[in-house]
């Protein structure tokens, strides 16, 4: 389990996000200002193609942010567990934008971004008679100030009892930061190159300038945040729980040969998946990844020294949804998702009111299916798509009946 990042300049306090590549966190710089921070998992963290891929995202952050989005503040790619911060500003995508394209499969991920955009719009925000950070631009929950002559110069007014007591460093900060306005995206510029140049973390320079004196803690104030939830959004999957493997009967499946009764299989319980595999020779599985809504997996055939065989190969997606009735009417989503990712048909012939089917009689023979059941209590919607060369045709067509009869 990784733990709360520790980033010169910067305190970490509630996890929005874990997802199996990276984690979102919400936080603050030593100034007071708000923040996100995309960080890597430890395993991501030793992937070079995932650390590639938060770099390319991260410099498109930095050099060329869309009107939305909040630049990148600060970044260190080659930490042990590289992250990205930008500030938090509501209405704005900021670094949780920054997952999606980690395990590359783009688009999976838009539920979770959601999920923690909809959690992040509620903090941050300004009094609407005080003009916001950044580079000037009001957002949307902040009125334009009417025009009118400027004030002529004079005393200022007198501040009423309650607002005499002293500002805390952290006020003073924040009221120099609004103060600046559009300059601070200079030198946010400056800091962005410096990063990518010299691969020099900014958070640690900061923190080295203050790392002998710590702020005040912040008074309740108007501007100041409810408190945090204290549940955290885990988007990503649980672990599931295997079902008990059925035995084989001999009974009809759903297309051609099934496993005779008593036939000796090699039964798979370790991919995570919510029912047993009966597989006809020694398995070799695969882990392909997951998004916050779909996990793939894929099973071959341990060739004895390790490698796995092309065929028969079973490539396996999975999606939880809330009941049937929200499984038939995510399918149609569900299944443009998972065949454009394993390439395959999608699944066309109703067999019954939760299972569709498309058999592929080319070469190469292929199966596949979609089908909605319940184990442990969740329902889940699972995509099959099972391919062999010429003389397995049997052999595919009894994995696939298997699988469909272990999630009757």
């Amino acid at each position: 389990m990784n733990s709360t990042p520790e980033i010169s300049g910067y305190e970490f306090d509630q996890r929005l996000l874990r997802h199996p590549l990276a984690e979102l966190w919400r936080g603050r710089s030593f100034t007071g200002m708000e923040v996100v921070a995309l960080v890597l998992s430890d395993a991501a963290a030793r992937d070079a193609v995932v650390r590639d891929r938060l770099v390319r995202a991260g410099r498109d952050a930095a050099l060329d942010p869309e009107q939305q989005e909040t630049p990148l503040w600060a970044a260190n790619f080659s930490a042990t567990r590289p992250y990205a911060i930008t500030q938090l500003i509501p209405g704005q995508s900021g670094a949780e934008r920054l997952i999606d394209p980690l395990d590359g499969i783009l688009g999976n991920d838009e539920e979770s971004l959601q999920a923690v955009r909809a959690q992040l719009s509620q903090y941050g925000a300004q009094p609407p008679s005080q003009p916001p950070s950044g580079n000037g631009a009001l957002p949307s929950y902040a009125p334009a100030p009417e025009a009118g002559p400027a004030p002529e110069a004079g005393p200022a007014p007198q501040a009423a009892p309650a607002a005499q007591a002293q500002p805390s460093k952290i006020e003073i900060a924040r009221q120099y930061r609004r103060k600046i306005g559009g300059w601070i995206y200079l030198v946010v510029a400056i800091v962005v190159l410096i990063v990518f140049t010299v691969t020099y973390s900014v958070g640690a320079a900061i923190g080295s300038s203050v790392k002998d004196e710590k702020p005040d803690a912040a008074p309740q104030a108007a501007i100041s945040p409810s408190p945090f939830p204290e549940t955290v959004l885990l988007p990503a999957f649980r672990k599931v729980t295997t079902a008990p493997y059925l035995r084989p009967d001999g009974g009809p499946g759903l297309f051609g040969f099934t496993y005779p009764a008593g036939s000796d299989v090699q039964v798979i319980t370790t991919a995570e998946l919510p029912f047993a595999i009966g597989w006809p020779r020694p398995p070799a599985v695969s882990f392909l990844g997951e998004s916050s809504t779909i996990a793939y997996r894929r099973v071959q055939t341990d060739d004895g020294v390790g490698n796995p065989r092309l065929t028969p190969d079973l490539r396996i997606a999975l999606h939880p949804c809330k009941d049937l009735a929200g499984c038939l009417a995510e399918r149609s989503s569900f299944d443009q998702q998972w065949t454009k990712v394993f390439k395959a048909p999608v699944p066309a012939a109703a067999k019954d009111n939760r299972t569709w089917l498309t058999v592929k009689q080319t070469k190469p023979f292929a199966l596949m299916m979609t089908r909605a059941f319940s184990s442990g209590g969740q329902w889940w919607l699972v995509g099959v798509a099972v391919t062999g060369v010429p003389g397995e045709e049997q052999t595919v067509q009894q994995v696939l009946n298997d699988i469909w009869r272990q999630t009757s």
